[in-house]
């Protein structure tokens, strides 16, 4: 009896033909069969197992809703293909560019000073940087724990740049196609090597280059296969392409993508120290109301071992508390040091030691 994995990957190669030959109707109804198989293997199966299942059941049916329209004649939105699937890479172009700024960013003073080196100055300075034979652009890896700000960093570049920003994350690339994820890298490196400038940020590399083995899936081993030769072939290029990888799992990784030419820069992002925590706040608190001789020093102080989401996280709930007391009393709202404390005890903090350690340990033993 055919098993139902079998059966889903039968729905897959049948939308991907499909998609190809242009015949919506047939790719959409595969499209909603693969969804079906996914929904069943979720309900069979627990864990992570079940989570990826579910995701990869969002996923086809959004792709069978988008088949669907076009098959209809519902146009998606402009700067993708009619069906809103791009066969070349323009799927994961964000239509607006980022208008987040270094001045967003709170600390990473050293992530900020590698991009700066890598692709900002040679831009601002092209002579300078053609008399010391550099070129700009290259790949480079941001770790560290989750909530440390490594995407909203991403966005900051291709805001500084004004370059188009294609983002994709590892399951994304992984999930639509069985079989075809290496084709649909390709597609999207390409897609952002076409264009002058542009920036493509990787989130969760780690499940889309995961370490091979004599046991690792055969997909596995041409998905990193094609991500390093693609990444390889962009060296000769007169174009500026900064590729941006970012991972909670770093150890979790190919080794071959360490290697030179590839990621270069490997930069650890790690929790939000006290003046960074601080700007954090400021950032957050912008336009609000507070309390006259509010301490943002000791909030932040208090705040230890917080991510960056952890503070805004704070912040957010501290307004509320702020808000509720404003209609109660019928006043204005005015954030106090009360409401802070309150937040802070809703709030736990996500990165203990224990998270830290893996960390530590990857970059004693790996750099």
């Amino acid at each position: 009896m055919q098993s139902m994995t079998d059966k889903k990957r039968e729905y897959e190669a049948a939308c991907a033909a499909a998609v190809k030959a242009r015949n919506f109707t047939e790719a959409a109804k595969a499209a909603a069969g693969a969804a079906d198989c996914a929904e069943i293997l979720a309900s069979r199966t627990t864990g992570i197992v079940s989570s990826a299942y579910s995701k990869e059941l969002a996923s086809w049916r959004q792709l069978a809703k988008k088949l669907e329209d076009r098959k209809n004649g519902t146009h998606a939105a402009a700067g993708t293909d009619k069906d809103g699937i791009s066969p070349d890479g323009c799927e994961w172009l964000v239509a607006e560019k980022p208008n987040v700024t270094f001045d967003d960013i709170a600390g990473m003073e050293d992530a900020k000073r590698i991009i700066s080196e890598m692709v900002l100055y040679p831009m601002q300075s092209p002579e300078k940087a053609r008399a010391l034979g550099l070129n700009p652009g290259g790949g480079v890896l941001l770790f560290g724990p989750p909530g440390t700000g490594k995407t909203m960093l991403g966005k900051a570049i291709a805001g500084a740049l004004d370059a188009p920003f294609y983002y994709a994350s590892g399951a994304d690339l992984r999930s639509k196609w069985y079989g075809e994820s290496e084709q649909r890298l390709s597609q999207l490196l390409t897609s952002a090597k076409a264009q002058k400038v542009a920036v493509v940020f990787l989130d969760e590399i780690e499940s889309l280059l995961p370490k091979r083995s004599e046991t690792s899936h055969s997909a596995d081993n041409r998905v990193v296969t094609q991500f390093l030769a693609d990444l390889g072939g962009f060296r000769d290029s007169n174009n500026l392409l900064l590729v941006l990888g970012a991972t909670n799992k770093p150890w979790a990784i190919d080794e071959a993508v360490f290697r030179t030419g590839r990621f270069d820069e490997k930069v650890y992002i790690g929790p939000p120290d006290l003046p960074a925590r601080e700007k954090i706040l400021e950032l957050n608190l912008k336009g609000a109301q507070v309390a006259e001789g509010l301490d943002f020093h000791s909030i932040a102080e208090g705040m230890d071992g917080a991510s960056g989401s952890d503070v805004a996280a704070v912040v957010s709930a501290a307004k509320r508390s702020a808000l509720g007391r404003a209609i109660r009393e019928n006043a204005d709202p005015v954030l106090t040091a009360k409401d802070f404390a309150e937040a802070r005890e809703r709030i736990p903090l996500s990165i203990t030691p224990e998270i830290l350690a893996p960390y530590k340990k990857f970059m004693e033993e790996r750099f």
